[in-house]
């Protein structure tokens, strides 16, 4: 395949790709800004990993960044915003007090649940319509793709390996 052609169809996709996993509803829109939430509030890809991070329960610093894929002050930063928004509070972990834990604000888990299983309701239903062969091929590719842009942020922040 034309490489041209093929970034040309990934760009194409991208934003349909957004669209189909849909954004909130009116709803959803409606219990974040009784929080006192902006719904315009900016939320970085970042933002939504450690969001989608949080679902499986409170992690630490480290842990999400380990999730994440970035460093703990990059992490940091990221909990600092949602937490001034309201979205995600830290508490000391009951079983070793050294350790902070990242958690939802109270009743922020409810409205991010309700709208990860619609997203994933529809992303399993685009899946399902795929062979294991191809699900496979197409987590592959996404993951490459992902770490040819990690390939690329550090080549520019150290220049070309010789």
């Amino acid at each position: 395949m034309d490489r041209e052609r093929l970034i040309d169809e990934v760009l194409m996709l991208l934003p349909v790709l957004g669209r189909g996993l849909g954004r909130p509803g009116p709803r959803e829109l409606g219990e974040i800004a009784e929080r006192g939430i902006p719904v315009d509030a900016h939320i970085s890809p970042g933002h939504v990993q450690v969001l989608i991070a949080l679902g499986r329960g409170p992690h630490s610093i480290r842990q999400l960044a380990g999730v994440v894929g970035v460093s703990s002050p990059a992490v940091t930063q990221l909990v600092n915003h949602l937490e001034e928004h309201k979205m995600v509070e830290r508490r000391h972990d009951p079983s070793d007090r050294r350790v902070v834990l990242v958690d939802y604000a109270p009743g922020m888990q409810d409205i991010a649940r309700r709208m990860m299983e619609g997203r994933r309701r529809r992303l399993r239903e685009a899946v399902n319509s795929l062979t294991d062969e191809e699900a496979r091929a197409f987590l592959k590719g996404l993951r490459l793709l992902v770490e040819s842009f990690d390939g690329a942020k550090e080549e520019a922040a150290h220049g070309p390996h010789r």
